[in-house]
């Protein structure tokens, strides 16, 4: 009887380590979409210094996008996007965290940016095409 008590104490910590892993999936690149049961993912990060993304252009496919933005800086900056009606904004992070906003784009040109108060203007933003 103890011997089975301490198999199952033993198991216990692998079963919960093993049910964390795989699943997540992300679209690398800066362009690449990667499908997932909600859409697609792409990802823009966010440079290390300054009021920049990593890239200034993406592309996805219609229907339902995501786009998510890794913050490196102690600034403050989201991702947002905007066009053809759609007007979505994300949430504003910092140190290592993930903006993100998720919209259904039809085929067309939209822009994304940071929608903090004047970092648009200092130049973050990028295109992002849908077809």
């Amino acid at each position: 009887m103890r011997a089975a008590r301490i198999a199952v104490l033993l198991a216990i910590p692998i079963v919960l380590l093993a049910s964390g892993c795989g699943g997540g999936s992300s679209g690398g690149g800066g362009s690449t979409p990667a499908g997932t049961s909600q859409g697609q993912v792409i990802e823009i990060p966010i440079a290390d210094s300054g009021f920049a993304f990593t890239t200034t252009s993406a592309t996805a496919t219609a229907g339902t996008v995501t786009l998510s933005a890794v913050n490196p800086q102690s600034l403050g900056h989201d991702i947002s996007i905007k066009g053809n009606g759609v007007d979505e904004q994300g949430n504003t992070v910092s140190n290592g965290d993930t903006s993100t906003v998720t919209a259904t784009l039809a085929p067309g040109t939209y822009e994304y940016y940071c929608s903090v108060p004047g970092h648009e203007d200092l130049g973050m933003k990028g295109t992002l095409t849908v077809s």
